[in-house]
C-alpha cells in the first residue's frame, strides 16, 4: 500500500502518513452511507472513487478476480443472464453494476485493513444518525421517524446496524478510552432513533445480534474443548427450541400476530411467497433474468403492484432473498448467493474465534444479520448496495485474516 509522507521538523510531529487507498475506500463508501439523501450523486461517488482506486490497483485485478472467482461468478451469472432475459437491456445494466460494486468492494477489502474498514463504518454511520436527528423528517400520521431515510423501515434497519457497531466498538479493548466514550455516545443516539422509527422488524433483530456477540466473548476465553463443548450443548438446545415451536406453532403465531398488529398473511407476505414459488416452476433452472421481473410494463409485476396498492411501481420484492433471487436467477442463481453470504458467515465466523479480534466479531455479526433478515427481506445482492459491500468485504477480510492466523502459527 503506497503512502504520501509530508515531514514536520519542529513540530512535535515527525512523519504524516496518507494512504490514498484507505481515503479513495472511504469517500467510495461515504458515496453508499449517504445515498439515501444523494440518490444518484452517492453511486456516482461511489463508482467514481471505487473506479480511482481500481486504476491505481490494476495491476493487481486480474489476481483478484482469480483469486475471488468464487464471488466473482455471481455478477457474472446475473450478467450472463441478459441473454435469456425477458428485459435484456435491463438485465445488461444492472448486471454490469452489480459486476462494479462487487470488483470494487473486493478492491477495498484487499487493499485496506478491516480495522479501518469497521472504523469507517463507525465513521460514516455516526455522522448518517446525526444528520437523521437534525434534519430528519418524521411522518404525520404515525410519528415514526424517517430521519435522512424517507422511511421508518430504512432508518430502522440503519439504526440497527449503528447500534451493533457501536457496541463492537466499545468492547474493542485495543481502542483508546475516549474513542470508546464516543461510541457509548453513538449507542444511546442508535438507540434512540431506533425507538423511534417504530420498527418491529429492526428491533427484533438487535437483541439476537448482540446476544451472537457476547457469546463469542465468552467463546474467546474457553478452551478448545470447552469451546465444543459449548456448541454441542447450544446445538442441542437450539433443536430443542425447534421442536417447541414446531409443537406449539399455533399459540406462538398467533401470540407473534397479536404483538406485532399483523394479520395471518403478514401482511401479504406469504401470498407473495406462493405467487414467487408459482413463478419460480415455470423457470426453475436460469430464471427469467437478472432484476428482470420487476420491470415496468410486465404484466405480472403490473398485477402485484395494483393488488397491493404500490402506486409509485417501484421499491418492492417478494419478501424473501431466496424466493425473490430465484425468479430472476433461478436455482444455479441462488447457489451463487448462498456461497457468498453463508461463505462469509462460516469465514467471518472462523477468524472471530481463532483471532478474537474486535474487527472480525463485527464483520461476523454484520453478516449474521443479513442472513436473519434474508428470509422476511430481499437486503443484497444488487448494485450499489452498502449491505451487498459489507457482506462481500467480510467475505475477503476474513479470507486474509484466516490466511494471516494459519502463517503465524
Amino acid at each position: 500500500m503506497s503512502d504520501a509522507r509530508a515531514y514536520l521538523p519542529g513540530r512535535g510531529i515527525d512523519v504524516i502518513t496518507v494512504e490514498p487507498d484507505v481515503i479513495l475506500a472511504v469517500i467510495a463508501l461515504a458515496g453508499l452511507v449517504f445515498v439515501p439523501v444523494l440518490g444518484t450523486l452517492g453511486a456516482l461517488i461511489f463508482l467514481g472513487a471505487g473506479s480511482a482506486l481500481l486504476v491505481r490497483r490494476f495491476q493487481v485485478q486480474v489476481s483478484l478476480c482469480t483469486t475471488y472467482w468464487y464471488i466473482i461468478a455471481l455478477p457474472v451469472f446475473c450478467l450472463l443472464s441478459s441473454v435469456w432475459s425477458e428485459y435484456p437491456v435491463v438485465t445488461f445494466r444492472f448486471g454490469v453494476q452489480l459486476m462494479a460494486t462487487v470488483v470494487i468492494a473486493i478492491t477495498i477489502a484487499s487493499t485496506t485493513s478491516a480495522r479501518v474498514f469497521s472504523r469507517t463504518l463507525f465513521g460514516l454511520y455516526s455522522l448518517a444518525m446525526l444528520a437523521s436527528v437534525l434534519f430528519g423528517d418524521v411522518r404525520n400520521d404515525t410519528g415514526a421517524w424517517l430521519g435522512i431515510y424517507g422511511s421508518k423501515n430504512a432508518l430502522a434497519g440503519a439504526a440497527a446496524t449503528y447500534v451493533i457497531i457501536c457496541v463492537a466498538q466499545i468492547l474493542d479493548s485495543l481502542a483508546s478510552y475516549r474513542y470508546r466514550l464516543l461510541a457509548v455516545l453513538g449507542l444511546m443516539v442508535g438507540l434512540m432513533l431506533l425507538l423511534l422509527a417504530q420498527s418491529v422488524s429492526a428491533l427484533v433483530i438487535v437483541p439476537p445480534s448482540l446476544f451472537i456477540m457476547f457469546s463469542l466473548l465468552i467463546l474467546y476465553r474457553l478452551s478448545l474443548v470447552q469451546r465444543v463443548a459449548t456448541l454441542v450443548f447450544v446445538s442441542l438446545g437450539a433443536a430443542l427450541m425447534i421442536v417447541l415451536v414446531i409443537m406449539f406453532s399455533d399459540a406462538i403465531v398467533a401470540m407473534m400476530l397479536d404483538t406485532t398488529g399483523k394479520d395471518m398473511t403478514l401482511t401479504g407476505r406469504t401470498e407473495l411467497w406462493r405467487i414467487a414459488l408459482e413463478l419460480i416452476a415455470e423457470r426453475p433452472l436460469l430464471g427469467m433474468g437478472y432484476q428482470a421481473f420487476w420491470v415496468q410494463g410486465h404484466g405480472p409485476a403490473e398485477a402485484l403492484w395494483f393488488t397491493f396498492g404500490i402506486e409509485s411501481r417501484s421499491g418492492f420484492n417478494f419478501h424473501n432473498t431466496y424466493l425473490s433471487n430465484m425468479v430472476e436467477i433461478g436455482i444455479v442463481g441462488i447457489l451463487l448467493q448462498i456461497v457468498v453470504l453463508y461463505g462469509a458467515a462460516i469465514t467471518a465466523g472462523l477468524w472471530a474465534l481463532r483471532t478474537h479480534r474486535a474487527e472480525a466479531s463485527l464483520l461476523f455479526i454484520l453478516v449474521m444479520m443479513v442472513v436473519m433478515v434474508s428470509f422476511v427481506e430481499v437486503p443484497i445482492f444488487f448494485q450499489f448496495s452498502l449491505r451487498t459491500v459489507i457482506v462481500i468485504c467480510a467475505f475477503v477480510f476474513a479470507l486474509r485474516g484466516l490466511d494471516a492466523h494459519r502463517r503465524r502459527t
